[in-house]
């Protein structure tokens, strides 16, 4: 059966406590699981996973997959079996002799993420100043040995309108392919949101400055986070790239969790099914992905979003985030993205420290 991707979170241990991160549970170091034993299930939970299913890739992730000892036998596991993986990452902990010990097993890609073109702005996402220049070095140690390094720009209230310097930063640092990916509230970072989540105007201005490096300097750049048609006009945008929610889509990158539960993706919070372990052998896994949570999924849509064209697609945006923000379960799912809602609801504008201006927000 093929399945397009697993994101497998490999720890839930970093070396950042990022105020963006989607993750529940964010482990120091001496309270993350690392034993021997920890790792052997790792294995087997992903030895499973490929025997089950015809993969086109995995993303490897985390936490910070490179504070997971075990990466580098996952690593072997996929290369012996020949699945393509690409690597999300920070880069603060990447050095010139881990950068050598990849090129082995030819990688893809290492997704970094610059949040902005300093130390001061990349900070107020990161926590710490010392972040920006650690990345940096991650950045370039990659490049020296030709592993492929892809951007990323977590698009949030602070750093939209200043999207042109930080594609600069990218650029001159050898970088042409950028994810711009729009800052959606999930796990920890929900009580962010206040004051991370862009505004209609934030992501106008962003695609905006964006547009530039996409058609005269030739960066390849993609939204990741899905943007509702309704919010942003992007037929003017081309070439820059928009992706949608891949739910229930040939495209689905199930996430596999430390917990080894799957996930419909690394932003939502509930475990698909009855929440088994995916190393339990009798767990039927393609049924697992068969099953109506994922067939079904797409079926809902936000009443909002009723009669409008390009509900089926879009789904009224993140269906993660509603949940997380607006309430678990259908109703969650009842409300559109917390991107586009804050527009639509009073209540909601309120909670975010907000004058529900609609779509009057727009820069000139």
């Amino acid at each position: 059966m093929r399945v397009h991707s697993f994101a497998v979170e490999l720890t839930a241990e970093c070396n950042q406590r990022c105020h963006y991160c989607y993750n529940r549970e964010q482990l120091s170091a001496a309270a993350a699981p690392s034993s021997r034993q920890a790792q052997a299930l790792l294995l087997r939970r992903l030895r499973r996973l490929l025997d089950t299913f015809d993969v086109d890739h995995v993303t490897l992730t985390g936490g910070e997959p490179f504070a997971q000892p075990a990466l580098w036998e996952v690593l072997e596991l996929c290369t012996q079996r020949c699945v393509p993986v690409q690597i999300i990452s920070n880069g603060g902990l990447i050095t010139g002799e881990l950068a050598r010990r990849l090129v082995p097993h030819q990688v893809r890609c290492v997704q970094i993420t610059l949040n902005g073109p300093d130390a001061e702005l990349h900070a107020e996402h990161t926590g710490e100043r010392a972040h920006f220049d650690r990345a940096i070095r991650g950045i370039r140690a990659l490049a020296e040995v030709g592993v492929p390094v892809v951007g990323c720009v977590v698009l949030t209230r602070l750093n939209a309108r200043r999207v042109a310097d930080i594609l600069e930063l990218w650029r001159s640092l050898g970088v042409a392919d950028v994810a711009l990916s729009r800052f959606s509230p999930a796990g920890k970072a929900v009580g962010q949101a206040p004051r991370l989540l862009p505004t209609r105007g934030d992501m106008v201005e962003a695609l905006r400055q964006a547009l530039p490096f996409a058609r005269d300097v030739g960066m390849r750049l993609t939204c990741t986070m899905p943007i509702p048609p309704c919010m942003v006009d992007t037929s003017e945008l081309s070439p820059i790239g928009f992706g949608s929610c891949a739910i229930g889509t040939h495209k689905q990158e199930f996430a596999l969790g430390p917990d080894g539960r799957l996930r419909h993706c690394t932003l939502h919070p509930k475990a698909i099914g009855d929440g088994r372990d995916v190393a339990d052998p009798e767990l039927d896994l393609a049924r697992l992905i068969r099953s109506d949570d994922v067939t079904c999924y797409r079926a809902e849509f936000p009443s909002f979003c009723e009669g409008c064209l390009h509900a089926q697609g879009c789904g009224g945006g993140c269906g993660a985030a509603a949940e997380w923000v607006l309430g678990a379960g259908a109703e969650g799912r009842r409300n559109a993205d917390p991107f586009l809602w804050q527009h639509m609801d009073d209540d909601l504008a309120a909670r975010l420290g907000r004058t529900n201006d609609s779509y009057e927000d727009d820069p000139e």
